[in-house]
């Protein structure tokens, strides 16, 4: 019988980053679906599910076991200030690629995603192949009871889909702090958004890949593909920015590509988040499936991709070192040879 009935998606220890009292006990919370501003929540009632992960301990266990290891990192990160983010080759970095897996994997919004993939290719498929089905079908939904469970089970063992990226912090030094949501990590290219085709643009082990994580809200931490940016090259571990509008877009980014809240310390009023929903509110709204029928050479192929928002980043600490219009006729290539062969 399961003793842990609350299944965290976001950890706790992750959340206390952000919080908005120096007992680590409350939050600023922000639901813009329901437009519900708080400026002091209790921190751990949020961000969980009741057996999100199944009607068992299994994987809450093995997700905490992992959270502790990771837990001692973010300690020396946010609290030490030792800003060195684990070498190349190190378990450390491994055990960092694992929980940014998970955790890209872990919440409601990728289950979401992942069902709404399938329901759309799945109409695509009927109303080419069997339009007869498609009227009579048409409005129903393929449903999974556990799709955060398969999303999480398929991601284990795809760490080395973060191998040959750079690791490096961003201290904000702005006057404008970092913001979290209930799906944190953001994943973007500006290579191939600047070679305008974005389509798979944002996969795990596509060229130009770039992973914007705040920990805290004076300390991003980011992964890139050091073949296309720099990152502050005079500095070797940790860089930082006093641009507001470096950090005004990062937040913009987690609106954009949360489900329904933002998380945030106690320096923000609602006026600001009614400002990230005026400026980006139609990103929320884009249609992220580009699933279709092709017809190659007498034969129909499904194209299954996605294509997340962009919108025409530019970060004063970032620096395209390559020529995006060498990009321009290629659909996300991969960014290291070792990928076609795994």
């Amino acid at each position: 019988m399961a003793k842990k009935k609350r299944h965290h998606y976001i950890p706790r220890f992750y959340l206390k980053r952000f919080s908005a009292d120096i007992d680590e006990k409350l939050i600023g919370l922000y639901n813009h679906k329901s437009d519900v501003f708080i400026e002091a929540a209790s921190l751990r009632h949020q961000a969980y599910e009741n057996f999100l992960y199944g009607e068992d301990d299994e994987v809450e266990n093995a997700l905490a076991d992992l959270e502790a290891h990771i837990g001692k990192m973010f300690y020396y990160w946010t609290v030490e200030k030792d800003f060195y983010p684990p070498p190349s080759n190190s378990n450390g970095l491994k055990v960092l690629q694992r929980f940014l897996i998970y955790q890209i994997h872990r919440t409601p919004r990728m289950g979401k995603e992942l069902t709404d993939g399938v329901n759309d290719a799945f109409a695509k498929i009927l109303e080419r192949f069997e339009p007869q089905a498609y009227e009579k079908f048409k409005g129903c939904r393929i449903e999974n009871d556990n799709i955060v469970l398969l999303a999480l089970l398929n991601s284990t063992g795809k760490e080395h889909m973060l191998d040959y990226m750079e690791c490096k912090f961003v201290v904000n030094l702005s006057e404008l702090p970092l913001i979290t949501s209930d799906a944190p990590i953001i994943l973007y290219n500006q290579l191939m958004e600047n070679a305008g085709q974005y389509i798979g643009a944002t996969g795990l082990a596509v060229k130009g890949l770039q992973i914007f994580y705040p920990i805290h809200p004076r300390l991003l931490l980011c992964l890139f593909d050091p073949e296309i940016y720099e990152c502050d090259k005079a500095s070797k571990n940790c860089t930082s920015t006093e641009s507001v509008a470096d950090i005004h877009q990062l937040n913009a980014l987690q609106y954009i590509n949360s489900d329904a809240q933002l998380f945030f310390n106690d320096m923000f009023s609602k006026d600001y988040f009614e400002l990230l929903k005026e400026e980006y509110g139609d990103y929320r709204k884009i249609d992220r499936s580009k699933n279709k029928v092709l017809e190659i050479e007498g034969k129909k192929l499904m194209f299954i991709a996605s294509e997340d928002p962009q919108i025409d980043l530019n970060l004063s600490f970032f620096k395209t070192i390559v020529d995006a219009k060498h990009y321009k006729n290629e659909q996300a290539p991969l960014r290291h040879p070792s990928f076609y062969r795994k």
